[in-house]
């Protein structure tokens, strides 16, 4: 009985980490575009094709979603069947959460337009400090952004306020998101092949693991 009571744990151990990886491969068929431009284009082309890069971000808003859902129930241990958790994730108000990505991409290409312009064609230190803090802004509010979207029926301008609100107000939180990214960026620069595997599963229970007692307080309130 103890031992077959230790293949269980082994077998109900296997199934997390099969979980875990099928996870980021649906995240990784769910952004072909992005990979594509990457492929085809090169990192090193963003800032000069940008608007092109954004649009391909596109699929983003709803993938990670999907990838922030399926990791809140593995964590709270209600996971099912991978696929069908993904795929409630990821259609569950598509459009709603289309737009909520649209909306950052857009804020994210103008915050980066008038940086250009205020510290390249006509420059005003000011302003150029600006955008570049509501740019750096809207991007740590990713995390944010797609945690309550998968987790919660708002609309996209209360989503909004409120993950801004969730930046400023816990930044300890905010921090670890960071770190979180960091801790990703740093494993793909060392073996990128493997990181591939894992990267946005990881990222994704990273966030929903520390912003767990985030997400208890909201359901509280």
């Amino acid at each position: 009985m103890e031992e077959l009571f230790n293949i269980e744990k082994v077998l109900g151990f296997c199934e997390k980490v099969c979980y875990f990886f099928t996870v980021n491969l649906l995240f990784i068929i769910s952004n072909i575009p992005a990979l594509l431009f990457l492929l085809f284009v090169g990192a090193g082309q963003i800032r000069e094709c940008l608007p092109l890069f954004l649009l391909c971000l596109l699929p983003m808003a709803p993938a990670l979603s999907a990838v922030m859902y399926a990791m809140n129930r593995l964590i709270r241990g209600t996971e099912g069947n991978v696929v069908r958790d993904y795929k409630k994730g990821y259609a569950r108000d598509f459009l709603r959460k289309a737009g909520l990505g649209a909306g950052q991409l857009l804020v994210i290409l103008m915050c980066w337009t008038n940086i250009e312009f205020f510290t390249v064609q006509f420059r005003v230190l000011p302003l150029a400090i600006l955008f570049i803090l509501f740019f750096a802004a809207a991007v740590l509010v990713t995390p944010n952004l797609y945690m309550l979207a998968s987790r919660y029926e708002m609309g996209n301008i209360q989503t909004a306020k409120t993950a801004v609100t969730l930046l400023f107000a816990k930044p300890v939180f905010t921090l670890g998101n960071i770190v979180a990214l960091f801790l990703i960026l740093a494993a793909f620069e060392i073996s990128a092949g493997t990181t591939v595997l894992f990267m946005g599963s990881a990222y994704g229970f990273l966030v929903m693991f520390m912003n767990q007692s985030v997400l208890r307080q909201l359901e509280e309130k």
